[in-house]
């Protein structure tokens, strides 16, 4: 879906670094990133980390030690969103609010161990689930949150609940002879109103539901919140009080149409409420019914942080997956579990077999300069270096090009430029190169598609992190780049007239060589006087002589000449 594997950070949370389904994908992403770099192993420690108690199998992996995130092997997965496998979900919020949604869950943390029994919601959400299981036989719990970016919680219950009370034996080792956990389920409330909602007014079942709602919209829009607030208002109290059958006829209903239209009432709801949804609103609510959990487990005397029933669906299916992809092995187990393997090895021969992934094309990039041509093969690391100079002509850059590459593939090749670049065309020849490049023909030469771009343009490119960016290249000369909203334009602004000469003169490396107190104010002079021309959001400064200036003015960032060969490769971007 458009990933590049050399921009692309793999987070692989698990626990004990073995669960199969995991350490599957991470072995398919790990091959995805090594088929991108030559099969380079070392790309693996800097684009993967790992969240996992188990650092021996992470190395084994593959990723660095110091790229591990570790917890306590004590911490149930289902009870981890807040300790280091919640670093996924810090990328995407920012760390300001994942900080914030762990003051939510140390809120209700210490609600849970300091309120009285009395008002303390966990306990008392607790022991009415035990109430109503045990005492009620109710099976099942509905959370119905009236917010749809709650549309996942159920689900994230199911697994909270489900596989930490679907317990059938006391911590002592003895069956237990009552009611245990609960099923859990839900959808958004105004989708269920549509649905499932007749079965809990009217059907057999009793069925305690969770209305869990918000006071402001997080999206506001007319009357809908209100609206959408009247509704789950109106659903707890038509549970509670129902609606008679005198209530009914005095409707004018028809007689036989009655007893169809009464609702019983006396059905269980509990109403949460809080003002909005905010990553603290919910770190509070998880927290809520994680401590519920651990209460219902006290009073049913079992142990909510072990979970030996997926364990051995888990043994089962290893095996499973070794007599599918080995069709002579024979089969035993039971007659429908060998019937079903039979099936899927016949339905797995049938299947036309999948089109091997097409190889991703690699990319040469050329970063031609005034004494040296640089050059680096997508997926290898070393670049080569050719000297260059006032003799450099194209036909002797590809011939000596040609010797270093040593037979090498590639499929595509990008080159920056030092000079004016119209249209993928160079449309003056270079100051301090030989004679022959405007009009030479490089997808002749090279046999493949060839893609021309002003040098510090390239590098700019390479040195992108969105709005508006404005590149200044100090090297022999000036080279310079405008990108707003991810629009390159290579720009001349080194020959505009500045003083007495024009911007190169003053900021180049020969006149740094003479004057170098006056280069660095020179330096720090343009780039005030090109912002307050050009209005950039950040300035970032490349060129072998960024390294002779110490500091760097505000929202000024110090680029890097290896960005040339990331611009490169970006250059491709509308070809994946």
């Amino acid at each position: 879906r458009g990933l590049r594997p050399d921009e692309t950070l793999f987070i692989v949370a698990s626990k004990t670094f073995t669960t199969l389904e995991t350490m599957t994908n991470a072995h398919s992403a790990r091959d995805w990133l090594l088929a991108s770099c030559g099969g380079d192993k070392r790309a693996v420690a800097k684009h993967f980390v790992a969240l996992s108690t188990n650092l021996d199998a992470v190395e084994a992996f593959g990723i660095a030690r110091e790229n591990a995130f570790a917890f306590w092997d004590w911490v149930g997965g289902r009870y981890s969103m807040d300790s280091a496998i919640g670093l996924s979900t810090m990328i995407a919020i920012g760390a300001p609010a994942f900080m914030e949604m762990l003051a939510g869950f140390h809120a209700m943390d210490a609600h849970f161990r300091q309120a009285p029994l009395e008002r303390n919601l966990p306990v008392i959400m607790g022991l009415l689930n035990v109430w109503y299981a045990n005492f009620f036989g109710a099976e099942t719990v509905a959370v119905l949150p009236y917010a749809q970016y709650l549309k996942r919680f159920p689900a994230y219950l199911q697994q909270l609940t489900m596989e930490s009370n679907g317990k059938s034996v006391r911590r002592d080792g003895k069956r237990v002879d009552y009611a245990t956990g609960a099923v859990f389920w839900g959808e958004p409330g105004t989708n269920g109103q549509h649905s499932f909602y007749q079965l809990i007014h009217q059907g057999t079942r009793l069925i305690p539901c969770d209305f869990i709602a918000f006071g402001e919209a997080l999206q506001p829009l007319g009357r809908h919140q209100d609206l959408l607030l009247a509704n789950v208002i109106a659903q707890a109290e038509a549970l509670a009080f129902g609606k008679t059958a005198a209530a009914v006829k005095a409707e004018g209903t028809p007689a036989a149409l009655v007893p169809h239209k009464v609702f019983e009432g006396n059905r269980p709801s509990s109403l949460l409420l809080a003002d909005r949804l905010t990553p603290a609103a919910l770190g509070s609510l998880v927290a809520l019914y994680e401590h519920s959990v651990f209460t219902q487990a006290c009073v049913w005397d079992i142990n909510p942080f072990d979970q030996w029933g997926v364990e051995l669906g888990k043994q089962l299916a290893l095996r499973v997956a070794d007599e599918i992809e080995a069709p002579r092995k024979r089969l035993q187990h039971d007659a429908s579990t060998n019937a079903a393997i039979q099936w899927y090895r016949h339905a797995r021969s049938a299947a036309p077999a999948a089109p091997a992934a097409p190889a991703a094309p690699r990319t040469l990039v050329l970063d031609v300069g005034g004494s040296h041509v640089k050059a680096l093969l997508q997926g290898r690391r070393e670049e080569i270096k050719i000297v260059s100079g006032p003799d450099m002509t194209p036909q002797r850059m590809l011939s000596a090009l040609r010797k270093a590459l040593r037979g090498a593939r590639f499929d595509r090749v990008s080159m920056g430029f030092p000079a004016p670049v119209v249209h993928g065309r160079i449309v003056h020849e270079p100051a301090n190169l030989g004679t022959g490049w405007v009009g030479f023909d490089f997808e002749k030469a090279l046999a493949c598609p060839v893609r021309v771009i002003n040098d510090a343009a390239m590098q700019a490119l390479g040195s992108y992190a969105g709005g508006r960016m404005l590149f200044l290249g100090l090297g022999t000369g000036l080279g310079s780049a405008m990108i707003v909203e991810g629009r390159v334009e290579a720009t001349e602004l080194a020959h505009l007239p500045f003083r007495k000469r024009s911007y190169e003169y003053y900021v180049s490396d020969a006149y740094r060589e003479q004057h170098k107190k006056k280069w660095h104010d020179n330096v720090f002079e343009i780039i005030t006087l090109l912002r307050k021309a050009l209005r950039p959001d950040y300035v970032v400064l490349g060129g072998g002589n960024v390294n002779h200036l110490d500091d760097l003015p505000k929202d000024v960032r110090r680029g890097d000449n290896a960005n040339a060969f990331k611009g490169g490769v970006r250059l491709w971007e509308d070809a994946a």
